[in-house]
């Protein structure tokens, strides 16, 4: 769990301990590592964000990870510049208010006096969010870009393998394609498929089979 520093407002965001680069299929793990400025973290929905963001924290004694911040007051961010590492996901969710953006601008630069680390998440690349500070556009606009890409069929089964190991159950290749097949394209969806998966394997005891998967997920 996180621990907020003094002064500041007390986070309750606990990172999942999955959340590592050694079971991220992709690229953008080893780029997020190598480069320790500025960096702005971008890619579709189920594309990994929250995941590399968690795993940087993980990493990083006293990092700190936050989301969901429209929860939130802009009061947050206070005293948050002396932290070793920052990671906001999600930023598109306070785009548009004056304050979240002027704190976020102020924090960008803090952060940089400071010496230490900022990481921001968001949808897409930056010159195209809907931010209206145009201090703020250049900040995020300069950053270093690392791109979340849409994985392959094999590097989403791969991912499916691995993270039903990690449940407690195993599917073959020959189940994993099955379910891709017949699932939609979004990560995050086929992994939830994969937790109906593991409720019921749980509860009935039986193998996962192709036949299992049709009448437990209803492809």
């Amino acid at each position: 769990m996180n621990k907020p520093q003094q002064g500041q407002l007390s986070l309750d965001i606990k990172l999942r301990e999955d959340a590592t680069f050694e079971n991220f299929v992709g690229d953008a793990a080893l780029q997020l590592q190598l480069h320790e400025a500025w960096t702005y973290l971008w890619g579709g929905a189920g594309s990994g964000r929250s995941h590399l963001l968690q795993a940087l924290c993980h990493r990083t004694v006293g990092g700190i990870y936050l989301s969901d911040l429209k929860r939130h007051s802009v009061d947050l961010l206070q005293g948050l510049a002396m932290v070793p590492l920052v990671c906001i996901d999600d930023v598109e969710d306070i785009l548009g208010d004056p304050k979240w953006e002027a704190g976020l601008f102020h924090l960008m630069n803090e952060i940089k006096d400071a010496g230490n680390r900022l990481v921001v998440s968001g949808p897409q690349p930056a010159l195209r969010l809907p931010i209206q500070l145009a201090d703020l556009r250049s900040r995020l606009v300069s950053a270093y870009a690392v791109e979340t890409c849409e994985l392959s069929d094999d590097e989403k089964l791969k991912v499916l393998v691995q993270k039903a190991h990690q449940r407690g159950f195993r599917i073959s290749e020959e189940v994993g394609r099955f379910i891709l097949s017949r699932a939609s394209r979004d990560l995050s969806e086929i992994l939830g498929l994969l937790e109906k998966l593991e409720k019921e394997t749980l509860r009935q005891g039986k193998t996962v089979t192709i036949p299992f998967v049709k009448s437990t997920l209803n492809l």
